[in-house]
């Protein structure tokens, strides 16, 4: 990953490394997110405070540079199914809207 490396590259990238190259068409289904959090709870276990997927075409690592976490907080990288991210992310806005979620 360099500094001019898009979000896009680097999820087709890291899916190719791994093998799990989906079909021609299918790169929109997994999305890389921008995930805030701490280590803590039941054996150290990942709490995520923060959860956002990063657009296509936004630098990661510029990203990086230009925004921190709060104090006691660290910031990750993650390659998630965009499906399980639009669930999350309508859940959190029906939470803040006070709606059900969908």
């Amino acid at each position: 990953a360099t500094p001019r490396s898009t979000a896009r590259q680097l999820v087709r990238e890291a899916l190719e490394r791994y093998g799990l190259t989906p079909e021609e068409g299918m790169w929109d289904e997994y999305v890389l997110c921008d995930v805030v959090g701490r280590p803590g709870g039941v054996g150290g276990v990942w709490q995520v405070e923060y959860l956002r997927p990063v657009g296509a075409t936004e630098r990661p690592l510029v990203l990086q540079d230009v925004w921190k976490p709060k104090s006691g907080c660290s910031r990750r990288f993650e390659i998630r199914r965009r499906q399980e991210v639009d669930r999350i992310c309508d859940s959190e806005d029906a939470e803040n809207t006070g709606e059900p979620p969908p």
